[in-house]
């Protein structure tokens, strides 16, 4: 047959031969190579996928839940939505999906009276992505890569700790800001009162003046308050520094006193001296009297003097008429602060 076909023998050997271990080597290792090149990004496609499906089921749940919430006016599942689940997929909320994620993690839920979240577990580094892609949704617990989605009441903000809430939601910490209020040279508009709770606050234009105004005109401090400022400018004078037309003392008090009578100094602080004047400083004339007394014709009366005691004042009287009168004279006496500055 062979020689019929005109074929040689040889020939027909080698076709019947299959790859050599050579080429099978060369083969295998270039498949190895495929799958270790392309096994990543499978098992990425893979995680994508779960994770969306995830986020999808998720927020399939939350939106029943404030569908539920906006027609009967409670959450569903009790006081603390522990059904709620089984509760809309039984109202025809939610259609039925399973009791885990598509992590194989168990999901609850949970509430307050004006807050639904769903609580579920996913995997190492996922969790991220789903808190990225579920809005009002935490890290919960780092340790297990658990994450909680909240919801507030229909038509308000979630009350989240990362997220103020527009609405007060009966926990003051959805209110709470507790980092520093950056506004981004925004205004802040139909604000009330402002109440610090810190000692010692500070309202400062980082650029420019600071300006004080009301729709009445009238900028009032608190009755019983103290205004404490280190200069005014009286535009109404001129621009005149209010420093430039107030007196370089601060009177204390005005005292009566006698011959001998000791007045204290009072505490000036560091820049201040204690200063006294008595008033009249002398009270002298009236005496006429003989020709032969002419040399003390108009010296009748007392002089007044203060002698320094360091932390008091001693009143002197000195009499140029009736000894007797010593004690009996009143005076008055000035006790101010002096200031340099």
């Amino acid at each position: 047959m062979t020689h019929i076909l005109g074929l040689r023998p040889a020939l027909v050997a080698s076709r019947q031969q299959g790859f050599t271990m050579l080429e099978l080597t060369v083969v295998l290792a270039v498949m190895a190579l495929l799958a270790a090149l392309t096994t990543p990004n499978l098992v990425e496609q893979l995680n994508i996928k779960r994770a969306d499906l995830t986020v999808q089921d998720t927020q399939q749940l939350i939106d029943a839940a404030r569908s539920f919430r906006s027609n009967t006016g409670t959450w569903p599942g009790g006081a603390t939505c522990a059904t709620a689940k089984d509760v809309l997929e039984a109202n025809d909320y939610l259609p039925a999906l399973p009791d885990v994620n598509r992590y194989d993690k168990a999901i609850s839920t949970v509430c307050t009276g004006n807050m639904f979240g769903v609580v579920q577990g996913a995997i190492a580094d996922w969790d991220g992505y789903l808190v990225n892609s579920l809005p009002g949704t935490t890290i919960s617990n780092a340790a297990t890569f658990e994450i909680t989605t909240f919801i507030g009441i229909p038509g308000s903000e979630p009350g989240l700790a990362n997220k103020l809430s527009r609405v007060a939601t009966g926990d003051p910490e959805d209110n709470r800001m507790r980092t520093t209020f950056f506004m981004g040279g925004q205004e802040i508009q139909e604000a009330g009162d402002i109440t610090f709770s810190e000692p010692d606050p500070v309202l400062r234009a980082d650029v420019g003046s600071l300006t004080l105004s009301s729709a009445s005109g009238t900028v009032e401090v608190a009755a019983g308050q103290t205004l404490t400022v280190d200069d005014v400018i009286v535009r109404s004078r001129g621009n005149r520094k209010l420093s430039e037309s107030i007196p370089n003392y601060v009177q204390i008090g005005t005292y009566i006193v006698r011959d001998a009578w000791i007045v204290n100094k009072p505490m000036c602080g560091a820049t201040g001296t204690a200063k006294a004047s008595l008033r009249p400083a002398s009270m002298r004339g009236g005496y006429t009297g003989p020709s032969a007394e002419e040399d003390l014709i108009g010296r009748y009366g007392y002089h007044y003097r203060l002698v320094d005691n360091g932390t008091s004042w001693t009143v002197i009287t000195k009499s140029e008429g009736d000894v007797a009168d010593y004690g009996t004279m009143d005076s008055l006496v000035d006790v101010f602060c002096y200031y340099t500055d």
